[in-house]
Parts: structure tokens; sequence; C-alpha cells
């Protein structure tokens, strides 16, 4: 395991517990205590846990909007966090777009890498708030790609908009594909309202919704609720998937694909 995961996991764990020991994490990740105090100094010294006696606790900053694992690092940071479940869950949700689809992606590590999945396919209408998701499918791709205008947040190489009540009624798609930073089985989440807005309108503007989520959004935090899985027709996720809310979400009429990993 990688330090980055490590790191994510740890925080995912004092979120849910408020404090952790270097034993009980070194025994999770079967990594070495010291690996583990290392890890834990490394996240004190960025304000994320107070450091204690054989562990540590957490402070304000964690639970803060549910955003300190994704303000730790960057974009491109985050792009190679879990690259490969990534890769297969996009490979996976790619077969179903056909050629001529008209579909909606939104900004993200995982959208990014459905569009690189995606160059096999000709004359798509792709509608996208992510940057990075249009330079990926303007790169040699037979595609159609529009960019919603709004404001631009660097951090998430994304344009956010503020939609009204009535969502983004210019709008309609087949499915919308979505990246999300969290899930249980009680529903999907957004780690700021701007994301969570914008997300709900793309849910609201879709005839069917996939969502697109590696094994480590099942252990995530975030505050905001995007939709339930009333309103989701796919999930598509990897092997590593807690089972117990893969089957929770399945009773709830969401078909859910695993994505085979080379």
């Amino acid at each position: 395991m990688i330090k980055a995961e490590r790191h994510q996991r740890i925080l995912a764990r004092m979120q849910e517990a408020a404090s952790v020991t270097v034993k009980d994490l070194a025994k999770a990740f079967a990594t070495s205590p010291i690996t583990i105090r290392r890890d834990l100094i490394e996240l004190g010294e960025r304000g994320l846990l107070e450091r204690i006696h054989g562990g540590a606790i957490a402070t304000q900053e964690v639970f803060a909007e549910g955003s300190a694992r994704y303000e730790m690092y960057n974009y491109g940071e985050r792009n190679h966090q879990q690259s490969q479940e990534k890769a297969a869950i996009a490979e996976c949700a790619a077969q179903f777009i056909s050629d001529g689809d008209n579909i909606l992606i939104n900004a993200g590590t995982t959208a990014q890498a459905l569009a690189l999945a995606l160059r096999g396919h000709q004359d798509l209408y792709v509608i996208t708030n992510g940057l990075s998701v249009a330079s990926t499918l303007g790169q040699g791709l037979r595609a159609n790609v529009y960019v919603l205008a709004g404001r631009l947040d660097a951090r998430k190489q994304a344009t956010v908009e503020r939609p009204g009540e009535e969502g983004l009624p210019h709008l309609q798609v087949r499915e919308a594909f979505l990246g999300v930073h969290a899930l249980s089985a009680h529903g999907i989440y957004m780690r700021d309202p701007e994301d969570a807005n914008m997300n709900r309108a793309f849910m609201t503007s879709a005839r069917q919704v996939t969502v697109l989520a590696d094994y480590t959004k099942f252990n995530a935090f975030a505050s905001f609720r995007i939709g339930d899985w009333q309103q989701v027709q796919r999930l598509v996720t990897d092997g590593q998937a807690n089972p117990d809310v893969l089957q929770a979400i399945r009773k709830q009429g969401v078909d859910v694909v695993i994505a085979a990993q080379n």
C-alpha cells in the first residue's frame, strides 16, 4: 500500500472513530509500527490530527465539510491514486456507451479515466464541466465536446456554477456518468455544496445515471448528499469494494457492476 493510500485510510478511520492507535493501524494495513508513526507525524504536521501516546486523535479540520483528504492532494496527485482501479472502472463503464451517444461526464480523476477509455468511440456528444475531461476527449477523438460555463475551480480542474431550484433546464442527456467523493448504502455524497448542487442538477438532467466509484469511496466521508440510490441505475466499482454496502445498494434496485482488473 502506497503512502497516499495509507494516509487516506487513516483519516477515514478517524472520521468514524475520532481516534486511532499505532498498533491497530499497523495490523490493519499489514505494515510496521514505525511506518505508521511516520504517517501520523506527517499528518500531524498538516494539522489533520493530534499525536497522543500510542496513536492520534482527530482535529476539527478532518471533519470540516468532509474535505480534509480531498484538500491534501492536488489534481495530479489524486489522478495517480487508485489509478489501476479507476482505469478498470472506466473501461467497464465505456462498454455501456455506444457510438453517437449523448452523455454527460462530470469532473474528476475517475471521469478523466472514462474519457481516456472512450478513445475508440466515434461521433459522441459529450457535455462536461471537467476541463481535463474535455481536453482528453479533444485529443484525437471524434467527439463533439461541450464544456459548461461557470466559475473556474483550478483545484478540481472544473467549471462550477450554482444551479437554481429548477436545476439546469437547458440540459438533457441520455446518461450521466458521475464520479463521486463518497458513498454509502444511504446515498451518494460530495465534499462541498457547489459540487453537490452541480451534480444534483446533472442527475435530474439525465434519463439514466451511472456512478463510478473505486473502493476507497466506500470508506470516505463527505457532507453533502447529491442523491439516493433510487435515482441511480448503475454503479461501476472494483473488486475491493465493501460487499455489505454493495448488497445493500443492490437491494435498492441498482445494477452493481464489478470491473475486472488485469
